[in-house]
């Protein structure tokens, strides 16, 4: 029997070693942050895409850019005071300014773009490249103008999402207080433990996180941040509490 058991526990795979938590914080956290960015700003693009071919044809890059515009004035009016930045919205809008040079006029996307629209008719090889970067410009026009403004849509929108930061802190130590208070209550009136809702609960931590943030990015109308952040919040602090509370009585 003791070889048998010795056996099977070498034919067993060993399990992989589970990362620390410097580098979870340090490495693999912010690529994972920066993943789930660029998915919420692909799906956003797909959207506008699909909604100037279907929905809002007759707009065009206008509907873009009047959410840009919306958009703009929600962070200068709404954060005029923030615990991260003493002037959030000048800061921001400074931030914003310098990634739209940098990814489309240093670039020379922009330059291109108009650059592009005013070619004439010219002979040779290189003139027929030229008319041919002309058409395409000119068949895009308003898919590419709406690339920049949803861009920076989305750019102050992560801004935003940064600056609401301490927010959910805040409700989510106040979940994980209110959780650890039921359970403390729980455990000295010798309640009932049910780890059915302790291991479901915490599989919604990571979507309470995460889901509302990629829907606040990828929202294709102006929305005002409190909308969604203030729900968002609600419910990552609520799950929390629930798997906090429903924590098993002994370590």
């Amino acid at each position: 029997m003791a070889e048998e058991k010795v056996q099977q526990r070498q034919q067993q795979p060993a399990q992989p070693k589970q990362p620390g938590l410097f580098i979870t914080l340090f490495w693999l956290l912010p690529w994972k942050i920066i993943g789930i960015l660029l998915a919420a700003l692909l799906v956003s693009l797909l959207i506008e895409y699909v909604g100037m071919s279907f929905i809002w044809f007759s707009e065009g890059a206008e509907h873009s850019r009047q959410v840009m515009l919306t958009e703009s004035g929600y962070l200068s009016e709404g954060f005029t005071r923030s615990l991260l930045l003493s002037e959030p919205a000048v800061v921001i809008s400074h931030w914003v300014q310098n990634v739209y040079q940098w990814v489309f006029v240093d670039s020379g996307f922009i330059d291109w773009l108009k650059g592009a629209r005013q070619i004439q008719g010219k002979n040779g090889a290189v003139a027929a490249l030229n008319r041919v970067g002309s058409w395409l410009a000119m068949a895009l026009w308003e898919y590419l103008q709406a690339t920049v403004y949803v861009t920076i849509i989305f750019a102050i929108r992560v801004a935003i999402l940064v600056l609401s930061i301490p927010l959910f802190i805040m409700v989510s130590l106040t979940g994980i207080v209110d959780g650890l208070v039921r359970r403390d209550l729980r455990r000295y009136g010798a309640g009932y433990e049910s780890s059915f809702v302790y291991h479901h609960a915490k599989r919604y931590v990571k979507p309470a996180m995460y889901g509302p943030c990629m829907l606040y990015l990828a929202w294709p109308t102006a929305v005002w941040p409190n909308l969604l952040l203030l729900p968002s919040a609600v419910i990552l602090g609520g799950v929390l509490s629930v798997v906090t509370g429903a924590f098993k009585k002994y370590l």
